[in-house]
C-alpha cells in the first residue's frame, strides 16, 4: 500500500481526481455493466481473493464506476459493506460458485488466476478451499465449452474467456 501526504486539502482533492480518472480509464464495457444482484471476484494486494455481491450502483456521474457491495474473504469472512471501483473486478461469478466459496470459508488454494490474460480457469481443489486449474483445463473450457481435465466450473455464457467483449465469468 502506498501512502501519500499532502500540504493542502486542494492538493489532496486534485490527486483524488487524477486517481479516479485513471481508474475510470481502465474500465471495460463488461465492468461498467455490473448491476445489483451480480456476484463478483476481485484479486487485491498480496493475491487476496475477494468475493462480492453488488448491492447497488450510483446515479451521480462522478461515481458511475463505483458499486456498493458486500465483500467477503478469508480475512473478513463475515463480510463488510463498501464501495468497489469496477476496474478492480476480475470477473463475474455465478451465485452457485459464490455460495460454494461461502461454504469453503472463502478459502482459495494455489495462485490466483490471471483473468486479464485469460490464462487460467478455476477448478475444484482438494482440502477446504477451491483451487485453480492449469492452462490445459482452461483451454478446454474456453474452446470446447465444457469442463476440461481438472476444471469443475465452466465459464458462464460465452465459454471463451474474452474480458474485452463480455468479461470473464464463472458458472457453478
Amino acid at each position: 500500500m502506498e501512502v501519500e501526504f499532502f500540504d493542502s486539502h486542494e492538493a489532496a482533492a486534485e490527486r483524488l481526481r487524477q486517481a479516479m480518472e485513471a481508474a475510470d480509464a481502465r474500465v471495460t464495457p463488461w465492468q461498467a455493466a455490473l448491476r445489483p444482484g451480480e456476484c463478483i471476484l476481485s484479486i487485491v494486494e498480496d493475491g487476496l481473493v475477494v468475493f462480492g455481491e453488488v448491492l447497488e450502483g450510483y446515479r451521480e456521474p462522478h461515481l458511475k464506476h463505483y458499486r456498493f457491495c458486500r465483500c467477503f474473504s478469508v480475512v473478513c469472512p463475515e463480510g463488510e459493506l463498501g464501495d468497489v471501483h469496477v476496474s478492480t473486478v476480475a470477473c463475474r461469478i455465478s451465485r452457485e460458485f459464490f455460495e460454494q466459496m461461502r461454504q469453503a470459508g472463502w478459502a482459495m488454494e494455489g495462485p490466483p488466476p490471471a483473468w486479464r490474460t485469460g490464462s487460467q480457469a478455476p477448478s475444484r481443489g482438494g482440502g477446504a478451499g477451491v483451487g485453480w486449474a492449469g492452462e490445459r483445463a482452461s483451454k478446454t473450457v474456453r474452446e470446447e465449452g465444457g469442463a476440461g481435465q481438472g476444471a469443475a466450473f465452466p465459464l458462464a455464457g460465452d465459454t471463451r474467456l474474452l474480458p474485452e467483449a463480455t468479461g470473464p465469468s464463472l458458472a457453478g
